[in-house]
């Protein structure tokens, strides 16, 4: 008998989690990939933290590690209305899967989210034959507090900073004057770029070579990309307390190390 497996794709975290009950020895989809536990026949469950954010794109389930564009997904059997994208997580049984890829005639890249208030602790299993979610929720959390568009503004993306990927509330820098943007505090190891609008393929502000390394501070060369690309983001190799000047007139970028 074929055995079933089952992954979950965690947008909100940038992680995959296998719930095969044998090392995941496929090729990773995203990563940090975690196993889930199988719990009986055609049941595989996760524990995890799931806090709204401005995307609301959570969770999604995908049957086995490959690329993209040969596997089948699990995604929501439809969509909260208005969304293009999200389906509510519900308390209990009541969350109904589909099965999703590119030779069914596209991809639908839906994801289930969470209504407001709704962030916690959760206990998740999945019957990926059945096409079920079963959803207990453990404790509650608070909604992570999302940043408000201002126009002129500027703002920060990338797992080097504070809020990571998260385009749709992404951190706010300081404006000082005209054109004068600062971040002052933490900075983990990763990537950061600097968007004008919440979404990838707006007016965001990237190195001018790919790979720059701002580790050790200095000044740096900034382009305004009105698409986001090419998407030359910045590198921080080791994590740290810096201060960031971004001078969107004269088009650099300040990196002090504390």
């Amino acid at each position: 008998m074929k055995k079933i497996t089952l992954l979950a794709i965690l947008c909100s975290a940038i992680a995959m989690v296998s719930c095969n009950d044998s090392k995941n020895d496929g090729p990773d989809n995203g990563p940090n990939p975690v196993m889930m536990t199988n719990v009986g026949k055609n049941l595989f469950k996760i524990e995890l933290d799931l806090v709204r954010n401005s995307e609301n794109k959570l969770i999604k389930f995908v049957t086995k590690p490959g690329p993209w564009n040969e596997v089948d997904f699990l995604v929501p059997a439809k969509l909260e209305e208005g969304s293009d994208y999200c389906c509510y997580l519900k308390e209990g049984a009541d969350n109904y899967l589909q099965i999703s890829n590119e030779k069914a005639g596209g991809l639908k890249d839906w994801f289930f989210g969470l209504d407001a208030g709704a962030s916690g602790h959760y206990i998740l299993t999945v019957n990926p034959k059945d096409l079920t979610v079963n959803a207990e929720k453990v404790s509650s959390i608070e909604d992570k507090p999302q940043t408000v568009w201002q126009e002129g503004w500027v703002y920060m993306v990338g797992d080097a900073t504070p809020v990571g990927w998260e385009i749709g509330s992404p951190y706010e820098m300081k404006k000082e004057s005209d054109g004068i943007f600062t971040y002052e505090g933490v900075l983990a190891a990763g990537e950061v770029k600097f968007p004008v609008e919440f979404r990838w393929d707006g007016p965001t502000y990237l190195s001018d070579t790919e790979g720059t390394d701002i580790t050790a501070g200095g000044e740096f060369t900034v382009v305004l990309q009105p698409e986001g690309q090419p998407d030359y983001k910045f590198q921080v190799k080791t994590a740290g307390s810096y201060k960031l000047t971004l001078d969107t007139v004269n088009l650099k970028l300040k990196v002090e190390v504390k």
